[in-house]
């Protein structure tokens, strides 16, 4: 029975690998033209995480919300997004935003997805506009040594099958029996 990939091995990290994963991403993105990010301004957030059609497993598959900033005075955004725009390139990454443009806000973004570990990563202005932040999303994570738990397709929803013969849709369900009960 295919399942949809919804038992698909995950990639295994502890909490931090993946942490460092994202860090050494950050780093060499802002290394990219000369950045130091301010360590005092990281915001983490590791999470259960859920499948696409919302299944949840416990197994202790969890995620990472990265975010952190770096000073840079404004009118040097574009120039820096754009280095690090052909570092992500380079790296594999497609990227599925980017603007330079100083009548919307953020003025200066990109976001990228992929590479070898599949981040989601983004970099935009920031204000007040002589910052940039960094944010980056890991997939989910299984931790090391433990068993994957599959998680099972969600049930079809029931719905009546009026049958072709019209004598026997009259036998067919056409609702709940209980209107007013949660269930039928």
């Amino acid at each position: 029975m295919n399942d949809g990939g919804k038992n698909d091995p995950l990639p295994v990290r502890s909490r931090e690998q993946a942490e460092h994963l994202v860090r050494s991403l950050v780093d060499s993105l802002a290394g990219e033209y000369d950045l130091k990010v301010d360590g005092k301004t990281v915001h983490k957030e590791f999470r259960h995480c859920f499948g696409r059609e919302g299944e949840s497993a416990d197994d202790g598959r969890f995620d990472l919300t990265y975010a952190v900033r770096t000073a840079l005075p404004e009118s040097e955004h574009g120039k820096a997004i754009r280095a690090m725009r052909k570092r992500l390139e380079a790296q594999g990454y497609k990227i599925s935003g980017y603007r330079e443009d100083r009548t919307k806000d953020p003025w200066a973004l990109m976001d990228a997805k992929g590479g070898k570990d599949n981040l989601f990563v983004s970099v935009e202005s920031y204000m007040p506009p002589d910052q940039l932040v960094f944010s980056v999303n890991t997939p989910c994570f299984l931790p090391p040594g433990v068993k994957q738990e599959q998680v099972s397709a969600p049930a079809p929803e029931s719905v009546p099958v009026t049958p072709k013969d019209p004598r026997l849709a009259l036998m067919a369900p056409t609702g709940p029996a209980h209107p007013d009960s949660p269930f039928g």
